[in-house]
């Protein structure tokens, strides 16, 4: 079948697309590690405005949004390795998977504060539709299928039941090690000060929602079950959690 003209004008964007992730990561980590905000660009209130305001201003929104364009990105990077693996059809089917779960785990956390705790997205994980972040339903596909692929490219031959297990408990402790910095540092979400905090449930959803997804992901295909994975999710959780660290332990010692 011939292809469009859209897919081949994309050709050049695709080609890219690894590198300007990466390119990304590395602002991901600058703008959580040193960190990049208002006060350190010089926007201070009662102030005179600083050298150079326009071009404070442009590092600023770049500092202001990578949280959402390094989720937006690492999930286009999964598909071109999904699609790759096991055909756009199953690649579509799983990202809607996750991305909807995860919506609707977010919407129904909005309505009963049960899931997750009276949390309340911030503006670090972008615009809100029906109270949940659009960063907060890119999270999950990017979680859920870097997990997973991940957890397969270490054990290629793993089972169905180990590898949703696997990719659930990896899940798990990504989060974990996301929570203080993106809660305290970048404020994807927060707890009112009259809210007794993260419930127990938190985890247990978490690791629940994760194994459902992961469960659900059967590959029907002989041939792309036993194809040659890609290592691209496994440095993209990799470099995420290694930035979440370091965020932390700059606070720690820096503090």
């Amino acid at each position: 079948m011939p292809r469009s003209l859209v897919s081949r004008s994309l050709e050049p964007l695709v080609a890219v697309l690894w590198g300007v992730f990466l390119l990304w990561t590395a602002w991901l980590a600058v703008v959580w590690i040193v960190p990049v905000g208002s006060g350190e660009l010089g926007f201070v209130a009662g102030s005179p405005p600083p050298p150079n305001p326009e071009l404070r201003r442009a590092i600023l929104l770049l500092a202001e949004n990578a949280d959402t364009v390094w989720l937006a990105l690492a999930v286009m990077n999964l598909h071109r390795v999904l699609t790759h693996g096991y055909g756009l059809r199953v690649t579509r089917a799983w990202l809607l998977l996750s991305a909807g779960g995860g919506f609707a785990l977010g919407v129904l956390n909005v309505k009963t504060g049960v899931l997750f705790g009276k949390m309340q997205f911030g503006a670090g994980l972008g615009k809100q539709l029906f109270g949940v972040a659009l960063g907060w339903v890119l999270l999950w596909p990017a979680l859920v299928l870097g997990a997973r692929e991940a957890v397969l490219w270490l054990r290629p031959r793993a089972s169905h039941a180990f590898a949703a297990a696997s990719t659930a408990l990896l899940v798990l402790l990504t989060e974990a090690n996301l929570e203080w910095p993106a809660r305290a540092l970048r404020g994807w979400w927060a707890h009112p000060p009259d809210a007794p905090g993260v419930p127990w449930m938190n985890p247990v959803v978490w690791f629940g929602a994760a194994w459902l997804m992961a469960f659900a992901m059967r590959e029907k295909d002989v041939a792309s079950a036993a194809a040659a994975r890609s290592a691209k999710p496994v440095i993209l959780l990799a470099a995420l959690n290694a930035i979440a660290i370091a965020a932390r332990l700059r606070q720690t010692w820096f503090s």
